[in-house]
């Protein structure tokens, strides 16, 4: 690959493509010797060689797609130098063993050696998220909460439960309880977060917690879970499938904490099904 100075933002969106399409050519092509690599994670290796033995026994990651690119130049006021600045969003293959999406940032810096232009530093970070050990991408939680709600959905198809009944001056709409996650307050309206989409009615949420199921619980004023999607409660915060951690209140937390553990001991009675909370 040839990297020209007219076109260098568009050539380094090319060889990124290429490095998540899982083809490290375009990349290895363009590194200059001296080559430094700071990665997600705990990735760091200083020379081309030893960014190359990185993928010695090939990718440890699946085919990600990558979605809104944005890189730009910045002007660095030497003539044999330019830095590309680039964000974009990954996307792993719906059936990929490990799924995940995350949004990264990075920067490119090249110089010109001989007539070309060489990739001598490279840095690629993740929007902060907490990793686990070893891991390149957080993939952990978001795999288990991607086949987690696919069957939760599943599910709930072959289900008749409770139905909200939104009353509007044109219509009334029908919403399966078991679908919400979770109900947000905002203003004298609500947001229905559910499993494929999210809703807004003109309702406040004290009036659809009346026609709520009892497995809903009150954590917050502008929030109401739904028991069933609840994965951790910790101090302050109830963690959901989805990975959203909603706030309670520390005055609250006790009695908060108590009672929706009693909610969800109930629905787990008889399975084996562990849940962490954390005091």
């Amino acid at each position: 690959m040839v990297l020209k100075r007219e076109t260098i933002c568009e050539d380094t969106l090319e060889f990124v493509q290429e490095y998540y399409r899982l083809n490290t050519e375009p990349l290895f092509s363009v590194l200059a010797d001296d080559c430094v690599w700071m990665g997600t994670g705990n990735v760091l290796a200083s020379g081309a060689a030893a960014i190359r033995g990185f993928f010695k026994d090939g990718f440890i990651m699946p085919h990600f797609h990558l979605a809104e690119p944005d890189f730009r130049l910045v002007e660095t006021g030497c003539e044999g130098q330019l830095i590309v600045l680039g964000q974009y969003d990954l996307y792993s293959d719906e059936n990929a063993q490990l799924i995940n999406a995350v949004k990264q940032r990075s920067t490119f810096c090249f110089r010109e050696e001989k007539g070309q232009w060489r990739l001598f530093h490279m840095h690629i970070s993740n929007e902060w998220n907490e990793l686990v050990e070893e891991e390149i991408f957080p993939v952990r939680v978001s795999t288990q909460t991607y086949h987690y709600v696919k069957k939760l959905l599943a599910e709930s198809m072959s289900k008749k439960p409770p139905v909200l009944v939104i009353k509007t001056d044109l219509c009334n709409q029908f919403v399966d309880t078991s679908t919400v996650i979770y109900i947000q307050a905002a203003d004298r309206n609500c947001i229905l977060h559910m499993l494929n989409e999210r809703k807004q009615v003109s309702r406040a949420l004290k009036d659809l917690q009346e026609q709520l199921p009892p497995n809903f619980y009150r954590i917050h004023r502008s929030f109401c879970v739904n028991s069933d999607y609840v994965t951790k409660i910790e101090r302050y915060a109830v963690t959901l499938v989805t990975g959203e951690v909603l706030p309670v209140p520390k005055m609250r937390y006790t009695q908060i904490r108590e009672e929706l553990t009693a909610l969800i001991e109930k629905r787990v009675a008889g399975k084996r099904k562990k849940y962490e909370i954390r005091v």
